[in-house]
């Protein structure tokens, strides 16, 4: 309950801070992710959005599952600042994605 407060609390006064992002802040999403993954739990598009702002653009799409039969939901958050974008990616309503950081150079698939 203390770490749900704590986490509100430091949403509420970066989100106070204007809509700039910086590597501290995506640092929180990023800690918010991987300590709720270990408890099988996720962080919401809407908990992403209180830290870091609106994103410049979203999209949701169907994607299918290979093993399954079934369809799930993907939204992408996309977050452009001084010439650089930065990606999330959502899953069931929880972000999948690590958090990359401002300034970081941009992994490249390996070549063939």
């Amino acid at each position: 309950m203390a770490a749900c407060t704590l986490f509100s609390s430091l949403a509420f006064v970066i989100a106070a801070c204007g809509p700039r992002i910086t590597n501290d802040n995506l640092e929180i999403v990023e800690k918010e992710r991987t300590s709720r993954e270990q408890l099988s739990k996720g962080i919401s598009p809407k908990e992403v959005e209180s830290i870091l702002g609106q994103p410049t653009r979203s999209e949701s799409t169907k994607l299918a599952l290979e093993t399954q039969k079934k369809e799930v939901e993907v939204v992408r958050f996309y977050y452009e600042q001084d010439g650089e974008q930065l990606e999330l990616h959502f899953v069931d309503g929880k972000l999948i994605s690590p958090v990359p950081k401002l300034g970081a150079p941009k992994l490249l698939p390996p070549q063939k």
